[in-house]
């Protein structure tokens, strides 16, 4: 598991148990949390363009791209994922592969501009993690990521 940003695995676990190192059933209880009464839940576009997902990814695809649901875990190259909260802190879940988003890469350009087009705000320190269980670090994190690639 990959933890980077300026959260470390043991901070974020405070709050988020499943997010500790040794937690038994993560991607179960990743699960319950985020659809449990997700604020948002949503698909980006390879371009950046939010897709509102309303309360599931299946049920609602972006049209005419129905067949990303088939394409685990690179969904053609669209982003999805849930906003949450609990204890009052957000938790940003991407579905993704590792490396995704850890460096300044495209997905993570994707992310932010997607991120900047939500009907929901958005916390600064908002955890952004994957639905493994990676921690990428806070959306502040993020920002800070791809202007040290500049």
């Amino acid at each position: 598991m990959l933890t980077t940003g300026s959260i470390s695995r043991a901070q974020a676990s405070r709050v988020f148990d499943f997010l500790a190192e040794d937690f038994r059933g993560r991607r179960t209880a990743i699960r319950a949390l985020t659809h449990g009464t997700p604020e948002f839940v949503f698909w980006i576009y390879p371009d950046g363009q939010l897709h509102d997902a309303r309360t599931s990814h299946k049920a609602h695809p972006p049209r005419g791209f129905e067949h990303i649901l088939k394409d685990e875990p690179d969904y053609g190259g669209f982003l999805r994922g849930r906003v949450v909260r609990q204890s009052g802190v957000q938790l940003i879940v991407v579905y993704c592969r590792t490396e995704a988003l850890a460096s300044a890469t495209h997905s993570l350009r994707q992310l932010l501009t997607g991120l900047e087009q939500m009907p929901v705000p958005i916390d600064d320190d908002a955890l952004v993690i994957s639905d493994n269980a990676d921690i990428y670090g806070t959306v502040r994190d993020l920002w800070d990521r791809t202007y040290d690639s500049v």
